[in-house]
Formats: C-alpha cells, structure tokens, sequence
C-alpha cells in the first residue's frame, strides 16, 4: 500500500492550486490577504517550537485517522448550500452530498480523487449505501466552469485542498515555524485547539521555488488532530471545513467504479491462479456473453452500451447510447474493425437488424491521431479475450499481479492483471492498462476495466453464456469488415 502522495499525485495537487490562485485573483480575493484569514480579535505571534511540532504531525494523523465525517457551508458567492460527507485521507477519497442553498433535494453525489470527481444526481444521501450506477466523471478544477457552476468550481477546490492534507511523514516543524503564525486558541465539539495561520500544502512549505503558497487557517487539538480548516476557493468569504472527530464507527466508503475501485493490494500470482489465467481465453472462445458497457469520454459523459458477444465469431453487437440522442445507433464490431448505424437505441439491440444505412470502417480509418480511441480500444480488448489455444502460464505467471477481491452484484470476483500479446508494458503492478474481474467460483470473465486516456476507469461488465445470441449480422456489414 502507498504512504503519503506520490509526486504525480503532488504535481496535480499543485497546478490544481494554482489554477485556485488565479481564481482567487479574478474574485479580487487573496489566499493571504489578511482581512480573509484573520479575524479582529487575533493577536498573531510567532509559533512556539511545540506548536509548531504538533502542527507538522497534523497530515500524519489524517493519513491514520480512517474515515472521518464532515461538514462544509459553501460561500454564499460560490453559489452557497452544503456540502457533507467523509474523507478517508488513507485512500484518499472523498464522498459526500452537495444540497442547493435553500433545498433539501434533489441534490449531488460527490466523489472526489486527485485529478478527478465523479457526481450523481437523485436523492440519494451521502450516508446511505453508494449506488453502483448514474454517476458521471470530471476533469478536477476546470477553469471554463466557475461561471457556468460555481458551486462545482467551489467543490472541485474544497474537495483538491482537503485531499492534500496526508502524508506519510511530518512536516518540517522549523519551516512551518518560520512561515506560520498562532492566532488565537478556541473550542470546537468540546475539545480546546489552537488555531494557526501557515501554508496549506504544509509538506511544500519547504519549497525554494519563489511559488508563493496559498494559506489556509488550521484549528488544531492538542493530539495534533485537526477539527478545522478555513481557506478562500476563490468565493468572496472563507470556506470553513469542520471534521467531525466525536462521530465513531464511520463506515468505510471505497471510490466507484469510473474512480478505479476500492484500493489494491498487489501480489504475485500463484502457481494456480497463472494456469486459471493462461486458460481463460481458451474458455471464453467455446461461447459468449451478455455485454454492457461504461465509458467516460468526455467531462460529465457517458457512453453506455448493451448488446452480446459471440467470442466463437469472434463478433460483438450493441446498442450504444452516447451523449447526445444524434449520436445514438447500432454497432458491429469484428476483428478487422466496427460497423455502425444511426438510429434510436432502447436497451438491446434487435437481433435482427435492418440490413441498409450501415457504415463499415477498419480500425485504421477511426483513428484521427494514429492511436485507437478509448471506445475501440476497449471494443478490441472485448474481442482479444477469446483465444483457442491456451496461453504461456510460465509469462502469466512472471508478469500478472492479484490486486484484490471484489463483489460484482452478488458475484465474488478476484482482480487481476496479466499481459495479453499487444498489451503496453508497465513498470509497477496495479498500473496495467486493463484489469479483469473473475469470478470465485465459476473461474469466468464477469468484467473487464480500461484506463482511459484521461478520465478514469471504463468497464465492461459481462455474463457470460456457452449459447451466445443468435444474431444475425447484416451482408453489408460482412461484406465491408469481411465477416
């Protein structure tokens, strides 16, 4: 397991925050302008050594606090309302509601990564089981949405500052001593706390790159706990963020599926569970599966598709419904590339579909910038999981990792990853561009995930069946992918 950031995690907190610095300038408000983060009644003084060692430990007990609720009033200029839910700095994720100022529903679901939040409309509350379906991903701190919704700009900033309060180690207590300031001392959920003023990426306090950080206001206990935290995310007031500490037995949410799952934990493959792997391509090319697809392609966009797979064809067949009615229709697709047809879809295609209007491309031909689009890669991926002859256990062995055990529905699945010819190298386990789901019992293909190119996971989920559909595949189409 990880312990603290990773430095590509660090790189996107960073130029995450200095978008919010801009946004703070264009509101004509200053992360540092003292009439933000400083009330009349401070008498600010330097850092005494022990606070400042107790402000440097703060991350750390984040790191190993587990899942901690909170309670967040959005700025009334970032278009107000609530925001509720828990951190769990461990993973890290964030999950809570978002309520509209003013109205108890509906609202939004929010789940927030590093780099990426995934939303969801309904009435569904933040303390309620996780719905597996509906959600939506987007790119973290888009500087076009502060004026079309404020209110998610304000999420995506809150939700970016909050996750880089981990670390796996103190900060430099010296540093922050030398940056910082006591303010005042005060009383939150009964516990006494002093409330400091000192750079909010508390470990890139040490930074000599002339960046000048943005601040933020840490009330912290005397366990080095901390129960608050004030900073400006662009809003004309302060966002105030209190952890609600006293709440124990907090259940323990995991990321959704399009933020890549709950956490892995990788290891080698057995001996076993390498020939299980090495066969599976055999055993899926003597029948078929159900398909449905979830693709994130662009900012709150999602293509999702139904349809079968024959893997004896090898041919797979769906109704695609994407973003935008237009874009809607049928599609074919077969090893040499992918026929489609524009029309109205309704969960399942037709098994017999009509003959005229199709338009048959190779692979070659839907590619603009010579690599395949996130939709062909993972359609291609489908079909390459068929395979008569039985793969080289010894490199299954070698190269595939388990990274957990999941739940799909009622059905227990192992998580692995193990390279298939074609597939990119990768340095370390659990950074595979496809992991798949195979199930306890029946040793069958139940999911396959994609890492798209920028917004998250992507899955197919599968049931598999040894009497694929028998569809009918339009001369046309055969004609043009020589089917």
């Amino acid at each position: 397991m990880d312990v603290g950031i990773s430095s590509e995690q660090r790189d996107k907190f960073r130029r995450m925050l200095a978008w919010v610095v801009c946004a703070a300038v264009i509101a004509g408000v200053g992360w540092t302008g003292a009439s933000c983060l400083r009330q009349q009644a401070d008498d600010p003084r330097p850092m005494t050594d022990a606070e400042a060692q107790r402000l440097s430990r703060v991350n750390v007990n984040n790191y190993k606090a587990g899942a901690v609720p909170f309670t967040a009033d959005l700025p009334d200029s970032a278009g107000g309302g609530g925001f509720d839910g828990q951190i769990d700095w461990s993973q890290p994720v964030m999950h809570a509601e978002v309520a509209k100022e003013g109205k108890s529903t509906p609202h939004t679901l929010v789940q927030a990564v590093p780099g990426l939040v995934a939303s969801r409309e309904g009435t569904t509350r933040a303390d309620a089981p996780v719905p597996e379906d509906d959600w939506t991903v987007r790119h973290m701190g888009q500087e076009n949405r502060r004026g079309d919704d404020p209110q998610a700009a304000t999420v995506d900033i809150i939700a970016s500052a909050v996750l880089t309060l981990r670390s796996g180690r103190a900060a430099d207590s010296q540093i922050l001593k030398a940056k910082g300031s006591w303010l005042r001392q005060g009383v939150i959920d009964g516990a006494t706390v002093d409330v400091f003023r000192a750079p909010l990426l508390l470990d890139a306090a040490a930074s000599d790159d002339g960046q000048k950080l943005p601040e933020a206001v840490f009330w912290v206990d005397g366990e080095s706990r901390l129960r608050r935290i004030q900073f400006n995310p662009g809003a004309t007031s302060l966002a105030t963020v209190d952890f609600l500490l006293s709440k124990k037995d907090v259940a323990k949410v995991h990321p959704v599926d399009l933020l890549g799952g709950a956490p892995i934990d990788p290891r080698k493959v057995t001996k076993a569970e390498a020939e299980n792997l090495a066969g599976l391509r055999q055993r899926n090319s003597l029948g078929g599966a159900d398909a449905d697809i979830t693709l994130p392609v662009a900012d709150g966009k999602v293509i999702r598709a139904k349809g079968y797979v024959d893997w004896r064809a090898p041919m797979a067949y769906l109704a695609v419904d994407a973003p935008g009615k237009k874009n809607d229709g049928l599609l074919f697709v077969l090893p040499s590339g992918a026929a489609t047809l524009r029309t109205e879809v309704d969960g399942k295609p037709p098994l017999q579909p009509q003959a005229n209007g199709w338009k048959a491309q190779a692979w070659s031909e839907r590619s603009e910038d010579g690599k395949p689009s996130d939709i062909d890669a993972l359609l291609f991926k489908v079909l390459s999981m068929a395979n008569p002859q039985i793969d080289n256990a010894t490199v299954v062995k070698d190269k595939a990792a388990w990274l957990r055990e999941d739940k799909l529905g009622s059905t227990a699945t192992e998580v692995y990853e193990y390279p298939i010819p074609g597939d990119p190298d990768t340095d370390e386990p659990g950074q595979a561009a496809f992991r798949y789901w195979i199930g306890s019992k029946d040793d069958a293909l139940h999911r396959i995930e994609m890492r798209t190119r920028k917004l998250g996971m992507a899955h197919v989920d599968l049931k598999p069946t040894d009497q694929p559909a028998a569809v009918v595949v339009p001369a046309p189409v055969a004609a043009g992918l020589g089917g």
